[in-house]
């Protein structure tokens, strides 16, 4: 089918006693449609003493604010430079933010891009990266994030979420399945992304039935937290700062691939599944679970749906959205895209009761049990 339009979806996750100077920077430059999102990020904290010679290390988590919004593709670069800049994000330990393509496809009047004007900022050097996500049982998020953390890849997020779907099709079994979800988002480099999502998988147990769900996204750039413990430094510098140095001097990260490096032998033959689309659909809060159901009749095999926060100007036409606001993610293919949307404008996603909003993105690889 035919998209739309082609626009940039920025996503940052930063360290709560600083979302609101961010927050503050977009609305001056002119980005006044915005969605927030609780989260935490979980990173490992260094024992001290004689608690220091005991095997293991301790998860703390961070609280987290996850900022995503919509621009015009030719501001994408600059406004990404600013939540840089204003957040200081070039240090390790602040967050994380990238940018991807997304295909807005169908939206309510008030809900579509921010177009603001052109502004200069300092160019920052970016990373290439590529995105993963996998959604877990509420509960299991910390094992399978620490994958990242153990690698050395990124500080992970964390926001929750409610499934449905697939959990309602697995009659008895469904019993021991709690709809509550966990999902987990890290991004690393394109290098390292199916090796690191192999390690996930098996964390995670996700060949079992019920366990979870994981897939692969393209980003196109972006700077990522690296500081994935916490503890008194013995040298001048940390590890995070000697490596995000030896990044600007190398010009990316390639130089610290781990695919190269993670043992391969007797790893499992997987039959994944390729060629699908990231349906997400946002509407206003208490619209999602309706609008889902009909979006499964349509096709789509279940949902993922998190609660958001609408973060517009008061006294502008945006306040008409609900500020409380849910994100309904579908893992479809291609040829079932056109029959959702039909069936999602037909429930009225799209009028005054739901402000609805369908953003497309690509899932080259992904991964869930699927019986014998």
């Amino acid at each position: 089918m035919e998209f739309k339009k082609r626009v940039s979806r920025i996503t940052a996750f930063v360290n709560r006693n600083i979302s609101k100077e961010i927050l503050d920077s977009l609305k001056e430059v002119g980005v006044i449609d915005l969605h927030l999102a609780a989260a935490r990020s979980p990173v490992i904290e260094e024992r001290k003493g004689i608690f220091a010679l005991l095997p293991g290390r301790d998860l703390v988590d961070d609280p987290l604010d996850i900022i995503s919004f919509l621009v015009a593709r030719k501001v994408g670069d600059p406004v990404l430079n600013l939540i840089i800049e204003k957040g200081r994000l070039n240090l390790p330990g602040r967050g994380s933010v990238y940018s991807e393509e997304i295909n807005l496809v169908m939206a309510h009047e008030l809900c579509q891009e921010n177009k603001p004007a052109p502004f200069a900022t300092k160019k920052i050097p970016f990373q290439e990266l590529t995105g993963v996500c996998c959604i877990v049982q509420r509960g299991q998020g910390d094992s399978v994030a620490r994958v990242a953390l153990d690698t050395g890849i990124c500080v992970p997020s964390l926001h929750f979420g409610v499934g449905t779907g697939v959990r309602d099709k697995m009659g008895l079994l469904r019993i021991t399945i709690p709809a509550e979800k966990e999902v987990i988002n890290i991004a690393t480099s394109p290098y390292d992304a199916e090796v690191i999502m192999e390690m996930m998988i098996e964390v995670g147990k996700l060949d079992q039935p019920g366990k979870g769900f994981i897939y692969l996204y393209p980003l196109e750039q972006g700077i990522i937290n690296m500081k994935v413990t916490r503890g008194e430094h013995r040298h001048a510098a940390s590890i995070e700062q000697v490596v995000a140095a030896i990044d600007h001097i190398r010009g990316g990260a390639e130089w610290r691939r781990k695919s190269s490096t993670v043992e391969k032998t007797g790893e499992k033959s997987r039959d994944y599944l390729t060629g699908l689309v990231d349906l997400t659909l946002l509407c206003d809060g208490g619209t999602g679970t309706d609008l889902v159901g009909v979006a499964m009749s349509a096709g789509a095999a279940g949902a993922t749906i998190a609660r958001l926060k609408h973060v517009r100007p008061p006294d502008s036409p945006l306040s008409e959205v609900s500020p409380a606001r849910e994100a309904c993610s579908m893992i479809v293919t291609d040829n079932q895209v056109g029959g959702i949307l039909n069936a999602l404008e037909e429930a009225g996603a799209f009028t005054d009761s739901c402000h609805g909003q369908i953003q497309l993105r690509r899932v080259p690889k992904a991964f869930t049990y699927l019986g014998k």
